[in-house]
């Protein structure tokens, strides 16, 4: 028989069809499958740098709480006097009031003077102590995490040897062990340096246990997972091994326990505590399977003493895996379909449109997020249809990149922001004290001079050593974030108290100040002293843009079906540029001439609001002025109700 030229370019196309569209079947689904696992685990390596953070973030709490203690008037007095029956007293308050498991005090030479719990001996030496000999040997606190003996629990707290006591369980996939029973426990530690006259009398030591804690993982879990799950099971999980036994953990036994006393695989022990690297993969935890990464836990000595663990539940994403792969395949079998009817009736314009769909699904393949199909309104229905839902399909697989890139760059920002936290108190702390000598002696300088040009030099050294320490100051304010501690109060009342103190000041007289304030206005919940710290930079802020001259506006209303109370601070100024109100809440951003600001003002005013479940915005007319508004949520029921 022989075939016509339209058959045998069709059978032709219809070929090159099959072949293209299997290929890029097979190809795009295992790179889609591959694709998602990688971004899976990149994503659990990000959350295991969450679990450090949240990790050292209780071990820096309770270091400083430790120095508190330290430099309290009543522990020094009682260590001074010898007064061990106040001391004990004063050490269960602190120790409760700090949530501590441990919390002791020794002489300059390591023996125990007394303990939290006043029945408990003192007299033992505690010198051996990696911690408490740092203290007596550099006179400087430490914090880290430690290992310590059953033996010594009990000498603290009889009830810690008990909760550090656990048995060891077999588990399918664990690493082969002759142990029982843990008898040690894994604390979280610090000491700090007791000092009188500039001399050390005594260290006071305490810490955390964490064998069979929750805090900390569960911090983790709510942090890096927000609660989320999978068929009835949290998807996310944390645990911190003692070597490799679980002694704190939210991953759950078939029981429904927690699994503490089970163990991790040899391959894992390998890496981690052996070689002190990170170990991150697929993994068998407990009774499922997890996407997994493992980081080393070290102690103050640095050698690896445990493991902490983040993972998530590989069944959803092997789920939303096999799902995507069928989609794909699904789509890319309807195209084939679609491809060969209209070879059949019209072959010369099948060959374009299956080009782009192989196109597009190589670069989507390849992570080429912004590949799209051309969709030709004129082409077949079905050519049509599928490339919509290809295109379709593309964008949701953007969207969820997106998500995943915003979510990296907010742990990011979060790291930064507590380093600089961190950098800002330790500059200003460094700087503080001789900066204070500078600007006494400068002023006590300007007073001895005779000649006029002397005590103008003098002058400037003054001005720019106050101007120093208003930064100092903007540092340590920045970098505190003081919790706040509300009391029920009227708004108006706060920003009146603001207005009538500044408004007496002189860049103020010839400013109109003007209240359109709500009478009805109901109580809310704040820090008094912080949100007058709010409204007197933003005052002032408005104030330094008017040059001294204009009026300011000063209005409270109630919005969002009165859930919410609005500040609004308004002035008559020149107004922000567009391209700088963007980045006015930014540490050390400023649009004043150099002298006039630190460029702080707003980012504590900003720190505040949120710390108060607000927001704070800003709108501005160039020409025309700059208006703030600072919103604060109503209680849900009025006091007396």
């Amino acid at each position: 028989m022989v075939l016509t030229l339209k058959t045998r370019l069709a059978a032709s196309i219809a070929v090159v069809v099959l072949i293209m569209g299997v290929g890029s079947t097979i190809i795009g689904t295992r790179l889609f499958g591959d694709s998602i696992v990688t971004q899976v685990q990149r994503g659990v390596e990000h959350d295991l740098n969450t679990a450090f953070l949240v990790y050292n973030t209780h071990l820096s709490e309770i270091q400083t709480q430790i120095e508190f203690v330290a430099r309290e008037p009543d522990i020094i007095g009682a260590v001074s006097d010898g007064r061990r029956r106040n001391l004990s007293t004063h050490l269960a308050h602190r120790r409760q009031l700090g949530d501590l498991d441990v919390l002791a005090v020794t002489d300059a030479n390591g023996v125990v003077l007394g303990r939290a719990a006043p029945s408990r001996e003192h007299g033992d030496d505690q010198s051996a102590d990696h911690a408490v000999r740092h203290v007596i040997e550099n006179r400087a606190s430490i914090a880290g995490t430690v290992v310590i003996p059953g033996d010594m629990l009990a000498l603290e707290a009889p009830e810690l040897a008990d909760r550090a006591q656990m048995e060891v369980l077999e588990t399918p996939h664990a690493r082969p062990s002759d142990l029982n029973v843990l008898a040690h426990g894994m604390m979280l530690k610090a000491a700090a340096p007791i000092m009188a006259g500039g001399e050390l009398i005594g260290v006071v030591y305490g810490g955390v246990l964490l064998n069979r804690g929750e805090d900390i993982v569960d911090s983790v879990k709510e942090t890096a997972y927000a609660g989320e799950t999978w068929q009835g099971k949290d998807i996310g999980t944390a645990t911190i091994f003692q070597d490799d036994v679980r002694i704190a953990t939210n991953v759950l036994a078939r029981s429904g326990d927690r699994a503490v006393g089970t163990r991790v695989s040899e391959e894992v022990y390998d890496q981690v505590v052996t070689k002190g690297g990170r170990w991150s993969a697929r993994a068998f935890v407990v009774d499922d399977w997890y996407i997994t990464a493992y980081g080393p836990i070290r102690a103050l000595d640095e050698h690896v003493v445990g493991i902490l663990y983040v993972g998530v539940l590989a069944g959803g994403f092997d789920a939303m895996r096999t799902r995507t792969v069928w989609t794909f395949a699904i789509v890319s079998i309807a195209g084939m379909a679609a491809a060969l009817i209209v070879a059949s009736v019209l072959s010369t314009g099948i060959v374009r449109p299956i080009r782009g769909m192989a196109s597009a699904s190589r670069d989507l393949a390849q992570g080429r997020m912004d590949a799209r199909v051309e969709v030709n309104p004129n082409a077949a229905g079905e050519l049509v249809e599928l490339a919509e839902t290809f295109n379709f399909m593309a964008q949701s697989i953007a969207e969820r990149d997106e998500r995943l890139q915003e979510t990296a760059r907010k742990i990011t920002e979060s790291k930064k922001l507590a380093t600089l936290g961190q950098l800002a108190a330790g500059i200003a702390h460094e700087i503080n004290n001789p900066l204070g000598g500078i600007v006494m002696y400068a002023h006590m300088l300007k007073e001895d001079l005779i000649k006029a040009e002397n005590r103008e030099n003098v002058n400037k050294i003054a001005r720019e050593a106050d101007r120093c320490k208003a930064i100092v100051k903007g540092l340590l304010d920045f970098a505190r974030q003081t919790k706040p501690e509300r009391t029920q109060s009227n708004i108006n009342h706060v920003l009146n108290e603001v207005i009538a103190l500044l408004e007496r000041q002189s860049i103020f007289h010839n400013i109109s100040i003007e209240k359109d304030q709500s009478p009805s206005i109901p109580l809310v919940e704040v820090d008094v002293g912080q949100m007058q710290e709010v409204f007197m930079n933003l005052i002032l802020n408005a104030a330094q843009a008017m040059d001294g001259s204009g009026t300011l506006t000063a209005v409270t209303r109630l919005v969002k079906d009165a859930t919410v109370v609005e500040i609004e601070i308004r002035d008559t100024g020149p107004g922000i540029p567009a391209d700088k109100i963007d980045k006015i809440f930014e540490p050390f951003y400023t649009t004043k001439e150099i002298g006039r600001g630190t460029g702080l003002g707003l980012s504590i005013a900003y720190g505040i609001v949120e710390r108060h479940h607000g927001s704070i915005r800003v709108e501005r007319e160039v020409g025309k002025g700059t208006t703030f508004f600072v919103r604060l949520p109503v209680p849900e029921t009025e006091p007396g109700m």
